[in-house]
């Protein structure tokens, strides 16, 4: 095991990609950080190379509470998925016993520099003298690696992956949670949310997003309420077969705009 402790970014909080995986889960950036610390800590635990052998995404959600954060990270390029497991990205940078000395060389450095620390430049290893000349090249290639987007957005890779610029926006983010868990409420007899997908929380999103009176939990409550009204939505129609409408049914464009405009209302006998 590579050491009782781990290496988190005192930023990681504000990164893009925390922002992106709670749009895509619809929880708090304390929840994604807390899932994040499961994440790492356990691989720092029990992986000298960032593989987690047989571990899955619906796994890591459950481990962490949160529906549809094993996929986000892999969207968001932090995870891949394999046959073998899931791997972390970048491992050897943010985990491990390599990592851990490299922290701990660099504040060892600065503390020096500002005067603060007791060591010398006599008190340094012959091995060390370098490390001054080294941490200016990395902090360069960290300044080359952080960009700013059209919309004033400050992006940064130093966690490996892929940047994902996201927009400024007066929106409020669109709460997959709440909205699931009112769907189980109010609908219990239609398909539980086992996997919440990127595809399908981008669909949620999208109908959050088109209309403002639908960024308010109350009209989502009204629509399932609505929705379980309809009988042939949830298995009382008069098939043989009886269908049951689910979130990701009913979020499809084509389908909402038909459950909106009644299409599936229950008529009288003519």
């Amino acid at each position: 095991m590579a050491g009782d402790w781990i290496k988190m970014r005192c930023n990681l909080w504000d990164d893009p990609r925390v922002s992106s995986l709670c749009d895509i889960t619809g929880v708090a950036e304390a929840t994604v950080v807390g899932g994040l610390y499961w994440l790492w800590a356990t691989a720092d635990q029990h992986s000298a190379d960032g593989l987690m052998p047989g571990m899955t995404t619906r796994a890591l959600d459950r481990k962490c509470g949160v529906v549809g954060l094993g996929a986000a990270l892999v969207q968001v390029g932090w995870l891949d998925e394999s046959a073998e497991g899931l791997r972390i990205l970048n491992f050897s940078d943010h985990n491990g016993a390599s990592a851990k000395s490299r922290a701990q060389t660099a504040r060892r450095v600065a503390n020096h520099k500002s005067g603060n620390g007791e060591v010398t430049h006599a008190a340094l290893p012959k091995k060390d003298q370098s490390v001054s000349g080294a941490l200016p090249r990395e902090e360069k290639r960290r300044e080359e690696l952080t960009s700013t987007t059209p919309d004033g957005v400050v992006a940064t890779s130093e966690a490996g992956g892929t940047v994902v610029a996201l927009p400024k926006s007066g929106k409020p983010g669109c709460p997959h949670q709440e909205i699931i868990a009112l769907y189980h409420e109010l609908l219990p007899q239609c398909p539980g949310i086992r996997d919440w997908t990127p595809a399908r929380a981008n669909q949620l999103r999208a109908r959050w997003n088109e209309d403002k009176r639908r960024q308010d939990l109350a009209w989502w409550r009204e629509f399932f309420v609505y929705v379980a009204s309809c009988d042939f939505l949830v298995g009382r129609g008069s098939s043989k077969q009886p269908f049951f409408a689910d979130l990701e049914w009913m979020t499809k464009p084509n389908n909402f705009a038909k459950v909106r405009e009644g299409r599936y209302e229950n008529r009288g006998a003519a």
